[in-house]
């Protein structure tokens, strides 16, 4: 492996450290008031949701790629029923991202403690505090909800999947390719990490600047959601089509 390729998985891991589950919802957990008290249980959640990306991982490398060779990959896509269900994953993908939200006005209330800055907090947000307040009971919950960001976030998953894709074109050993993987989700959480650092030392006096972070992340995070299905959907459906109707006059992707 050469320097440029090491380049390339920093920066996939520093794309995937801003997703919904590396940075968004530890940040709606920093900003609680008992921050200080439950770090222990955010630092769980954290362990969590990388031993999950590194399961996903591993199970690429080890299991997928040989699964695949076995079965046939370019068989698998010449099924009729693979083809006609990239078809209509990909075009129910492609629809979902570009008519999600369209026509609706999230919800507004006002965050925060009188003189701290003003953040805007949507209704998705609204319940995604309280899955957080509740799973806060118990380390059973921080588990369980690490387990359930890292589900969702499963299908948009690319930067994680193209950095699988230059780890098995290395040809590197196995234990090798964990050992950079394991490496990969760590300096993934490395923001995350540093952030709840600075609000153990700093306290409250770090709010202003975690509720100003969390309310570009939140417009972030969900308009990169559209957009990463999007992309994935039109990929799917382009394939799909091109093999299902390769000279259709109406197939655009002919």
């Amino acid at each position: 492996m050469t320097i440029a390729i090491y380049a390339q998985l920093a920066v996939l891991a520093l794309i995937d450290s801003t997703s919904i589950g590396t940075l968004l919802i530890p940040l709606w957990l920093l900003l609680r008031p008992d921050a200080r008290r439950v770090a222990p249980r955010i630092l769980l959640y954290l362990g969590v949701l990388a031993g999950f990306y590194l399961l996903i991982g591993i199970a690429v490398l080890g299991g997928a790629g040989w699964v695949l060779s076995g079965l046939g990959a370019d068989s698998l896509t010449h099924l009729p029923a693979v083809q006609w269900g990239m078809v209509l994953a990909g075009g129910a993908m492609l629809a979902y991202s570009l008519f999600a939200g369209s026509g609706k006005k999230p919800a507004k209330v006002v965050a925060g403690a009188p003189g701290a800055d003003v953040a805007e907090v949507t209704a998705t947000e609204q319940k995604w505090q309280s899955r957080l307040a509740a799973a806060l009971r118990s380390p059973g919950g921080m588990v369980t909800l690490a387990l359930l960001a890292g589900l969702l976030e499963l299908p948009t998953m690319l930067p994680y999947l193209a950095a699988i894709g230059l780890l098995a074109n290395a040809t590197l050993a196995l234990p090798v390719e964990i050992t950079i993987l394991t490496l990969y989700c760590l300096l993934m959480l490395l923001p995350a990490l540093a952030l709840l650092v600075l609000r153990v030392a700093l306290g409250a006096r770090l709010d202003p600047l975690l509720l100003r972070i969390s309310s570009k992340m939140g417009k972030f995070a969900g308009e990169t959601l559209l957009w990463v299905v999007g992309i994935v959907g039109f990929l799917l459906l382009r394939a799909g089509l091109s093999a299902v109707a390769p000279l259709a006059p109406w197939n655009p992707f002919k």
